[in-house]
Formats: C-alpha cells, structure tokens, sequence
C-alpha cells in the first residue's frame, strides 16, 4: 500500500466514484454518503469526494456515494431512519430552506451534524446579450417591477432560491412578487440562461464557469464573501451591496446514532480536510473550507434555520 500516492489521486477519480455510486454496489458496503437532489449536483460531488476521502483514512468502513433524486423527501427518509444501515448525509443550505418550503415534518435540528465542510460560491448570471449589464441595472429592473425579472435555479426554498430573495429584498423589490422557475438540476437552470428562457440565474459557480470565461453568459456579482480564484468577477459588496452568502454543505447523520460512531466519523471527516488532495480539491471547484466540527456545526444549523425560515416567511414562500 502506498499512502502517498493514493492521496495525491484521492478526489480526481470521478470516474471510480461514479461506479461506486451505483444502487447495486451499495448494498455490499459499510457506509452510504447519501446526497438529494440529482446527480452531478453540488450535494452529489460532495459525497463522492467525502466517500473517496474515507477510504483513503481507512478509520471507518468502505464507503460509497449514493444519489437519491427527490430533494427534500429523500432528506425526510433520512432523518426518518427509512434507510437502516448506517449513513451519512450530506445537508447544506438548501437543505434548511427545503424542508422548511415543502413543510416537510422533519427539520435538520432532528440530525446528529458530523461536520461543515465547504462553501460554495455563486454567481448571478445573465445572458450575454441582456439589457443588465451590471448589478445595478437588475436591482434597478427588480425595484422597478419585480415579478417582470425572471430568476431560475434549483428548488424553492434552495439555497438559489434564497439568493434571488435576498437581492430582491436588498434591490426595494417585493419578495412575494419575485418570479422564479426551479430546475430539476444546476445544469438545467445553466441551459434555461443559456437560452434566454430566463432572464437570470444563479447556482454553483463550478456549473457557471465554462460559461463565463467563455462570453456567452455574464457574471454581474458573486454572492460570495470573497472573489473566486481565476475568475475577474466582483462580488455584491465590492458593488456596493450589503449582501454576501456562501451556499455551505456538511455531512451529518442521524439521531439515533451513538456518540462513539459519531466521533469515528468526526475524526474520519476532519482527517479528510487536512489531505492536500481536498484542498487541490476545493480550488478546482472554486469552494471555501468552512470546516467546523460537529458541536459548532450543531449550533450553526439551528441559526441558519431561525434566518431562513425568517426569509422564507417575510417572502410569503411558508
């Protein structure tokens, strides 16, 4: 066995994740990463790389990535305990919003969190040619009649839906007004902007990227605190906007769960984020390390959840 070189690969085989992915091949491991939403999705590459990270720590069994497709219902299963083997998941901002928007009957205070891994950055989008040639002219457009801007990203209640709020909100618009059309997936959302289809979309910059540098889509912000590497995109502060959101995800399991296996896979986790391969990893997909453990998790889930459902109830959205 050669660490070294193994964790110099850990996170670039895609392909490897992909096949372990597969409904088969998760019933003969000791460990579910499982993600909502659809695959090729923020949630989705993030259980890939943490399920990867694990097996090169060798402190917990083999693990494997698994993809459920149906957003807030697969979280609902989850923290139901619908799924008996020991698991993970991996929850995030839009995990918050989710449950809150489909009135779901369960709600992340209900899980046990592992860890906060990273941030990803967003940016807000138009088509090349569109009359919004700054920030400033949307927010002026979304003052000036907000349900005539038309938004897309993922589901309502999603971390895209939340931006779209907050920038109304931020812009003099009305938030009950704001026309927004969720996508079934980030790469659906990028062809409707893409397209024309809507007028302005957001997500995760990674979806974004190849379209930006390339001219056919222009960046007006990142929501982001901070600029992304290799991309000249300012963000909403920069432009004067009081208003910077990181779209966070971490991995969490569930209640039921003693505290001993809990600690495995807080240590599992934390010893995965200290591997030079994760943080090669969070450049190329332009994400933050917001690594925090699992108690400080645990209290920042429960603010999050107070301000987004704040949010989502000034919006009339709950």
């Amino acid at each position: 066995m050669r660490p070294v070189d193994r964790r110099s690969a850990i996170f670039g085989g895609m392909a490897v994740a992909a096949v372990a992915a597969s409904p088969g091949r998760a019933q003969t491991v000791g460990l579910e990463i499982l993600s909502a939403g659809k695959p090729g999705d923020g949630d989705d590459q993030l259980a890939r790389a943490v399920a990867e990270g694990f097996g090169v720590t060798e402190l917990l069994p083999r693990a494997v990535a698994v993809n459920v497709e149906r957003d807030a219902e697969a979280l609902s299963e989850f923290l139901d305990g619908k799924r008996p083997r020991a698991a993970l998941m991996v929850i995030g901002l839009s995990s918050v919003g989710m449950l809150l928007a489909t009135r779901a009957p369960n709600k992340l205070s209900e899980c046990r969190p592992v860890a906060r891994l990273i941030g990803e950055r967003q940016p807000i989008v138009v088509q090349a040619a569109s009359p919004y040639r700054t920030i400033d002219d949307l927010m002026t457009a979304i003052r000036r009649d907000t349900a005539s801007v038309t938004w897309t990203g993922r589901p309502i209640g999603g971390a895209d839906h939340q931006l779209a709020l907050l920038l109304t909100k931020a812009a003099g618009g009305d938030m009950a007004r704001l026309s927004y059309r969720p996508a079934d997936s980030a790469a659906q959302a990028s062809y409707w902007a893409l397209k024309g289809e809507t007028q302005v979309a957001t997500g995760p910059l990674i979806e974004y990227a190849a379209q930006i540098l390339g001219g056919t889509l222009r960046a007006l912000a990142l929501a982001s605190p901070d600029r992304a590497p290799g991309l000249d995109t300012p963000t909403l502060k920069e432009q004067g906007v009081d208003l910077a959101m990181i779209n966070w995800r971490g991995v969490a399991s569930r209640a039921s769960v003693g505290q001993a296996l809990i600690d495995r896979f807080g240590q599992a986790t934390m010893t995965v984020s200290g591997y030079k391969g994760w943080g090669q990893l969070l450049q190329q997909r332009f994400w933050s390390n917001l690594y925090e453990d699992g108690a400080s998790f645990e209290r920042f889930i429960a603010e999050e959840t107070t301000r987004v459902s704040a949010l989502l109830s000034e919006a009339r959205v709950i």
